[in-house]
């Protein structure tokens, strides 16, 4: 078996056969509200507290501080670690405000997300440029549906995703993919390039039950492990994630 990297989302790697294997990029996607900031901030926060790996977390779409301010429900201070070194931004969101730590070089000031001038070889520079500087051995991308929106031809769109996922496999990243899923695509393929060129994907389902909305987790591949392949209630506590392998999303009549 290859070296696993705990996820750190309880209940998640008993499904996966402990944890992903190394150095791969694994596709995370969910609706709004469906926990995917949450997920990739917590993989990060409980690698370096509980194993010892640092991280990257790359933003394409809400400013550092704004997700600095949210995950401090649950007790995660990313300040602080980005002072130990032990964690560090990249920002390439639209929006931009001064953040000591966060990594918004020369490169990306005029290189941001929807910027005429946007290249991804800065961003891979910039990302291989933090790692370094963190040491990071984890790293988020929040989120490649909002890269992908950047290229208007499918070709393109592919080409792009498969450079960045090359490039985080060669600087031995293990990497979490952010995307957005919307609920009414059920056929894995009808997504798009991400879902096949990741080593895994990770569905984050919502569904509208009575007056509440049911939260489900579905390991939908993961390549070379094996794993669960049913729905798996999960829910947002106050310390983060938690899915429940041992129960069931919808009872039997």
């Amino acid at each position: 078996m290859s070296e696993r990297v705990k996820t750190g989302i309880k209940g998640l790697d008993e499904l996966i056969e402990g944890g992903f294997p190394r150095g791969f990029s694994y596709l995370l996607m969910g609706g709004p509200g469906s926990g995917k900031t949450t997920f990739g901030v917590q993989y990060l926060f409980k690698g370096l507290k509980e194993n010892g790996e640092n991280g990257l977390y790359v933003t394409f779409d809400e400013p550092p501080y704004s997700i600095s301010n949210n995950m401090l429900r649950y007790g995660w201070d990313l300040p602080e670690v980005e002072r130990q070194a032990k964690f560090g931004f990249v920002d390439v969101s639209p929006i931009k405000r001064e953040t000591k730590g966060t990594f918004v070089p020369a490169a990306l000031q005029q290189s941001f997300l929807g910027a005429a001038k946007f290249n991804i070889d800065d961003v891979v520079s910039v990302i291989s440029e933090a790692k370094r500087k963190v040491n990071a051995q984890r790293c988020v991308i929040d989120s490649i549906s909002a890269l992908t929106l950047q290229y208007k031809d499918e070709f393109e769109i592919r080409q792009q995703t498969l450079r960045l996922i090359k490039v985080l496999t060669e600087m031995d990243l293990t990497t979490i993919l952010l995307a957005e899923y919307p609920e009414d695509r059920q056929d894995l393929t009808k997504f798009g390039a991400e879902a096949f060129l990741a080593q895994g994907v990770i569905v984050l389902h919502m569904y509208r039950v009575e007056e509440s909305n049911l939260k489900a987790l579905e390991v939908r591949k993961m390549r070379g492990v094996k794993h669960t392949d049913r729905l798996c209630p999960y829910r947002i506590t106050a310390e983060g994630i938690e899915v429940y392998p041992e129960e069931t999303v919808f009872r039997s009549a």
